[in-house]
């Protein structure tokens, strides 16, 4: 039987490397996200670092400039953070996307593999059932001899001579060999079965 071949496996790997794409879309996204969100977890930490800064630096004395300075640096990474949030808010919306992108081509190539299975399935059965059909024929032919075998026991030894086969070409240009062939198989029948063969 020939080997399992199933009709659709371009379809499935187009499928494969369309789900590829998007997961690497999704990657790309997150990993966009991410970054957006180290920013402002760094600009936090900032913040928070400038304020103890700030009522460190009370306790020694620090100029009035200096404060105001600190507070202008305070303000521009508070400013910084809501645009931050504003922006992971806009790439939280598009990881959403991209993840549902992901899911329908999962989704599309998940068809096409469990109909792969089921065909391969099928084959699988139909294979089995030649192998077995093909190891019962065998049986049956196995013992039919076995039983001929056993009967002819009881009478004149058969002759062990192997009987002589000859090869049928299938040529249209082979005139010549075909009669050649022809008188060898003549000359065989007259020997053998009516005697009158040459010796």
């Amino acid at each position: 039987m020939k080997r399992f071949r199933f009709s659709l496996e371009t379809v499935l790997k187009l499928r494969g490397l369309k789900e590829e794409e998007e997961i690497r879309r999704l990657s790309l996204v997150v990993s966009k996200l991410n970054s957006l969100i180290s920013e402002k977890e760094t600009n936090e930490k900032e913040i928070e670092s400038s304020y103890e800064a700030i009522l460190s630096s009370s306790k020694v004395g620090t100029s009035l400039s200096d404060y105001l300075s600190i507070e202008q640096y305070i303000k521009g990474l508070i400013r910084r953070n809501e645009e931050l949030d504003q922006r992971i808010a806009n790439q939280n919306e598009e990881v959403n996307l991209v993840r549902k992108d992901v899911m329908v081509a999962r989704m599309n190539k998940k068809v096409i593999e469990v109909l792969k299975d089921k065909r391969f399935g099928e084959w699988k059965k139909k294979r089995n059932r030649m192998e077995r059909r093909e190891v019962e024929e065998f049986n049956f032919h196995l013992s039919k001899h076995s039983l001929f075998d056993a009967m002819d026991s009881y009478g004149p030894k058969p002759s062990k001579k192997i009987p002589r086969t000859f090869k049928i070409l299938n040529r249209e240009d082979g005139a010549d060999e075909l009669a050649s062939d022809f008188k060898t198989l003549r000359d065989f029948y007259e020997k053998y079965y009516l005697g009158q063969g040459k010796t």
